[in-house]
């Protein structure tokens, strides 16, 4: 499934990060010290959620326009963050792949050792 979801991103000053959370979605939340980084958090929790809702058979919401969100804080902002959740599952095997050869690998070298 490939679609687009809008995220809130705030600044806090205290803690000098820029918390991130979907409208949308129950529990979909994330932060990051920089913007570039909140930004790649954000989509890989929206991607992880969407792909989980996928195979556990749970309802997908709606997502709503970016012009109907509602900015409480001086500090946010607003922007559309892209998920493809076969990709992501894609992602999800690979990891899983290359962590079991790494895993095989430090076997090997303890065994050596």
């Amino acid at each position: 499934m490939k679609c687009i979801y809008p995220a809130v991103f705030t600044w806090d000053e205290e803690s000098k990060t820029y918390s991130v959370h979907f409208p949308d979605m129950e529990n979909c939340f994330t932060y990051g010290y920089t913007l570039a980084e909140a930004i790649d958090y954000a989509d890989d929790v929206l991607n992880l959620m969407l792909w989980d809702a996928e195979k556990c058979g749970d309802p997908i919401p709606k997502a709503s326009k970016l012009e109907d969100i509602k900015l409480d804080d001086k500090n946010s902002f607003a922007q559309y963050i892209y998920a493809d959740t076969e990709l992501y599952g894609d992602l999800l095997q690979l990891r899983k792949i290359l962590d079991m050869k790494k895993r095989n690998k430090a076997k090997k070298f303890r065994k050596t050792a």
